[in-house]
């Protein structure tokens, strides 16, 4: 079971490598949804993007509680600067099941796109990732 899991994943990840990811969307929310929407407690991924909106890396910024999870804005941004990332879309989970935005989600976004901007590194998307579903920043209009 474990490893019909690793290769699945796998493959989501593959849809999404190398590609530009703007140009799938469903791919990115398929792989986001199978990595994070039944995780127990709250993590938070980045993908970091080239100029061309390519993978650059997906990791893991940060892990929490059942209801919460401190992301550093400073250690995504150094990161992405690190890497020569120009783009990043960042994802994290709601054990909940109910992917609506917190406020402290919508303050991080809004903390996360100015700092971004400084740096000419774009946030693409925020997505809360839950087993009911998931919550595009982007898509709602709201980046």
């Amino acid at each position: 079971m474990i490893a019909s899991r690793e290769l699945f994943l796998q493959s989501l990840e593959h849809r999404i490598s190398w590609r530009p990811i703007l140009a799938d969307d469903r791919a990115v929310l398929d792989y986001l949804v199978a990595r994070m929407a039944h995780q127990p407690a709250e993590q938070a991924r980045v993908l970091y993007l080239n100029t061309k909106n390519e993978l650059l890396r997906d990791e893991v910024v940060a892990r929490g509680s059942v209801n919460r999870v401190d992301i550093s804005p400073r250690e995504i941004i150094r990161r992405a600067l690190d890497m020569s990332a120009t783009g990043l879309m960042l994802a994290h989970n709601h054990p909940s099941g109910d992917p609506t935005p917190s406020a402290s989600d919508v303050a991080l976004t809004r903390d996360l796109f100015q700092a971004a901007r400084l740096f000419e590194i774009a946030l693409l998307d925020h997505i809360v990732v839950a087993r009911q579903g998931y919550y595009s920043f982007r898509a709602e209009g709201r980046l």
